[in-house]
């Protein structure tokens, strides 16, 4: 078998042409697994387009699942059509729509055993630029599924736009606003303002896992502060702290055209903020 090892993550995953000459991408797994593959069946069962089926387990215990062709965008450097980033943000519905009937049991996640509370659905957790899978400049896929869990939808839209947009680095003001504004068009029922301001809370909620998973020493996040992905990210908060005035001054009060009744999309009062480079393609 050919096999290629790409980094990343707490000790990266493996792109392997099998036997049938099917390209697949072997993980690590964790007590998270079990619950993330119960997660990406119902999504299958449920429809929703651009995940990867999981296809087993392999001899050396890492799971197995279907590789997403395309690429994947470097944040720092690149920024995604507004194009992508719309129908990142209509896929991220789509989302939180099949998964708003899986069933609401505990699970052992990443973050440790957890059920959704109210307002709660199992979020992506980690929906940034960078785990998007890009086609010809289009949108078409989400990977790296481990840090699944609970949470509020608004905190998942948030993180998209970080780097989606992207927020966590300077780009003109003017530009950071339209796209906002864009973003929450495409997903619906959520105000500009209200989303910008969602960015910061969900920052803050970073802090936390950070800190609770370097508590559990789990790996990956053990990964990201040695890598140095901590500090960088604390300067990025900073830097967004201090231009979100300018930002927010130049959002729509009310973008009307940017909102879908709560009526006509299932799971959207789950949404307000008042409730309680190549990577691997997975």
């Amino acid at each position: 078998m050919e096999s290629e090892h790409l980094p990343g993550g707490s000790g990266g995953v493996w792109r392997i042409a099998g036997a049938d000459g099917v390209t697949r991408v072997h993980r690590p797994t964790g007590p998270w697994t079990p619950a993330v593959h119960e997660l990406l069946a119902h999504l299958a069962q449920r429809g929703l387009d651009g995940i990867p089926a999981v296809q087993g387990i392999d001899a050396e215990g890492r799971e197995v699942l279907d590789y997403l062709p395309g690429a994947t965008l470097d944040p720092e450097t690149e920024e995604a059509s507004d194009a992508a980033l719309a129908a990142a943000a209509g896929w991220l519905r789509r989302f939180h729509d099949a998964v708003s009937d899986f069933p609401r049991a505990p699970r052992e996640w990443r973050q440790g055993v957890q059920q959704p509370g109210p307002g709660e659905v199992i979020c992506h957790n980690d929906p940034g630029l960078y785990n998007w899978v890009v086609v010809d400049g289009d949108f078409a896929g989400m990977i790296d599924w481990d840090r699944a869990g609970p949470g509020r939808p608004l905190d998942d839209l948030a993180f998209l736009c970080w780097s989606g947009v992207p927020l966590l680095r300077e780009i003109p003001a003017a530009d950071a606003a339209r796209r906002i504004a864009l973003a929450a068009a495409a997903y619906g029922g959520v105000a500009p303002a209200e989303l910008l301001d969602a960015v910061g809370a969900r920052m803050d909620l970073i802090a936390e896992r950070w800190r609770a998973g370097l508590e559990r020493e789990d790996p990956g996040t053990i990964a990201l502060r040695d890598g140095g992905v901590m500090d960088r990210h604390f300067a990025r908060v900073a830097g967004f702290a201090a231009r979100r005035a300018a930002i927010h001054a130049l959002l729509p009060e009310n973008s009307a055209s940017g909102l879908r009744a709560a009526a006509q999309q299932p799971g959207a009062q789950q949404l307000s903020s008042q409730q309680p480079s190549q990577q691997p393609r997975t």
